[in-house]
């Protein structure tokens, strides 16, 4: 759980900042992402009129399923974000608090508790590789027989001579072929 314990910042006057370094393992990250290792990062928390705002930076290494070969395929993603988080319970009558906001908004947990990890693990997929990549060359596997072309060429006729397809190759073709 990255996670802060904010009651203290949530009685001081707005304005007042706290800065965090961070460096947790979240398993159900690993499970779900591939996250290998900590995520580590800073979040700076500004308390305002209605709860804490919080500019966090992270650096999570992921490892995922390489785009071309389908082999392991490493990445890091480095990433910002801020987000005001609105608390659930009033820090000084210990009443639930009532606060108009998107449902969505991110809320304090009821114990004081400002946990990052979903904020986080939103950033980590908006900013992850669409495909990732082993390698920059990696060449892939064959669409025919599926060799691992990274590992050997395979004997395949459709990599002897790569042909068009389609109307457009109809048209290259009757272009190219002497009437």
């Amino acid at each position: 759980m990255i996670a802060v314990h904010v009651a203290h910042l949530l009685q001081a006057p707005v304005g007042t900042i706290r800065s965090y370094e961070f460096s947790e393992t979240e398993p159900w990250l690993e499970q779900e992402l591939g996250v290998r290792g900590p995520i580590t990062g800073r979040v700076k928390l500004t308390r305002t009129t209605h709860g804490i705002l919080a500019d966090c930076s992270h650096r999570a290494e992921l490892e995922q399923e390489c785009g071309r070969c389908l082999g392991t395929a490493r990445c890091v993603v480095e990433s910002e974000f801020s987000s005001e988080f609105l608390p659930r319970i009033d820090v000084f009558t210990g009443l639930p608090q009532e606060i108009v906001a998107d449902p969505e908004e991110p809320r304090i947990g009821p114990n004081h508790l400002l946990d990052l990890a979903d904020e986080i693990r939103q950033d980590v997929v908006t900013s992850q590789p669409i495909q990732p990549l082993c390698r920059e060359a990696c060449a892939g596997l064959c669409p025919s027989c599926g060799q691992d072309l990274n590992v050997a060429r395979c004997g395949c006729e459709r990599h002897a001579e790569a042909e068009p397809v389609g109307r457009l190759g109809e048209l290259l073709k009757s272009k190219l072929t002497p009437s």
